[in-house]
């Protein structure tokens, strides 16, 4: 399942970046990483990722609209988009759902339920 899927992470926490990338990489993805949302899109429209994993704040824009802008545009659109957010922002998650989202992933992690998350978003994503 994971053979050949790229998986675009927009996180600007350092720390969780790096991770995401290691645990997401391990299991045989191919992952592409930014800090913040705008080089975010650059690196959608050059390697057209299968799954964004997205932070809900980013210094230079809220990931709401991020996952907007990428709905709004072509080829991306169909793109599985799951949220990250620390559990204080538990509540907004409804509006990632209502922006677009596809799923979300509460920080801290358990690494057996984002992979579960991803494989899962994965297999529901339009061909």
């Amino acid at each position: 399942m994971t053979a050949g899927k790229k998986i675009l992470v927009v996180e600007d926490e350092e720390e969780y970046r790096l991770l995401l990338e290691n645990v997401l990489g391990e299991a045989g993805y191919s992952v592409f990483a930014a800090r913040t949302g705008k080089k975010g899109l650059e690196l959608l429209s050059a390697h057209a990722p299968d799954l964004i994993l997205l932070d809900v704040m980013l210094p230079d824009m809220v990931g709401f609209d991020f996952c907007r802008k990428v709905r709004a545009g072509g080829g991306a659109a169909g793109t599985p988009i799951l949220f990250c957010t620390v559990r204080s922002a538990v509540s907004s998650l409804a509006r990632g759902v209502k922006e677009g989202g596809t799923d979300y992933v509460l920080k801290p992690f358990v690494v057996s339920d984002l992979l579960a998350r991803v494989e899962a978003a994965l297999k529901r994503q339009r061909p």
